[in-house]
């Protein structure tokens, strides 16, 4: 019975020690970013050291963010793409140590849509967040990134559609970096599927709005745990935060007022 009760332990033990890594990092919320609290007390070295994978942006919103094998990188309004200082703030983020738990060869993908829906297909997704990394060779992306805002920060909304610019590349060897996040994450961040783009010489990348992928290799790391860290700065602490999912279309869509 003692032999039986410290396998039983053990195997449950070790069990939790395999899922208790998985954790998804967050900084702020997607209502506080919609509502324009643009500063971040955390410095992009604090993020790092909690993940080596994922997105997010910059103070003011100064472009896009990706984090690929454990480098940063910050695609700015113009599509120039450089590796920021640790001490840059940021005040939206989401990252992981990522590691794959299943891998795939996915090819003649056509649309963003038909991406989507190839995803839904991993049942371990369902109720859990998971990030998603797809390496190949993509026919077309297209993608967005917006310049750094100014005080006093106007909604996210309006500041994306009044001042993103578009990059288009077609035949491109990069990486999509994101995470499908289930409906009930809708409170504290973007629900369903979120990517960013980084090209494989560093030149091309950013927010995806429409993408189609001839072949490449997907890999999916399922994630059990969540880890929020709330902004301490005065505008969060002041302010008056409330749902704004009525305007995560215009922010993560190819939508113009």
């Amino acid at each position: 019975m003692k032999k039986f009760l410290l396998l039983f332990i053990l195997i449950n033990t070790s069990l939790y020690a395999s899922n208790s890594g998985e954790k998804l990092y967050q900084v702020s919320t997607i209502d506080a970013l919609l509502a324009g609290y643009y500063d971040g007390d955390k410095t992009l070295l604090e993020v790092k050291n909690h993940g080596d994978f994922g997105l997010g942006t910059f103070d003011g919103i100064d472009g896009e963010m990706v984090v690929y094998e454990g480098d940063v990188y910050q695609v700015k309004s113009t599509g120039k793409i450089i590796k920021p200082a640790d001490t840059i703030g940021v005040p939206f983020a989401s990252v992981h140590f990522f590691k794959s738990d299943t891998t795939k060869s996915i090819n003649n993908i056509k649309s963003y849509d038909q991406l989507k829906s190839l995803l839904s297909n991993f049942e371990q997704c369902k109720n859990y967040p998971c990030g998603f990394k797809i390496e190949g060779v993509f026919s077309y992306v297209k993608t967005r990134s917006a310049p750094k805002a100014s005080k006093p920060y106007p909604p996210l909304a309006k500041h994306i559609t009044d001042t993103q610019n578009f990059f288009e590349a077609k035949n491109i060897k990069g990486v999509l970096i994101g995470y499908y996040l289930p409906e009930y994450f809708g409170k504290f961040n973007v629900p369903g599927y979120h990517f960013h783009f980084l090209s494989q010489d560093k030149k091309f990348g950013g927010h995806v709005l429409k993408v189609a992928l001839k072949d490449g290799q997907l890999s999916l790391d399922q994630l059990y745990d969540v880890d929020i860290s709330l902004l301490r700065t005065k505008e969060f602490h002041e302010g008056k935060l409330e749902s704004r999912s009525k305007d995560l279309d215009k922010v993560e869509k190819e939508i113009k007022n």
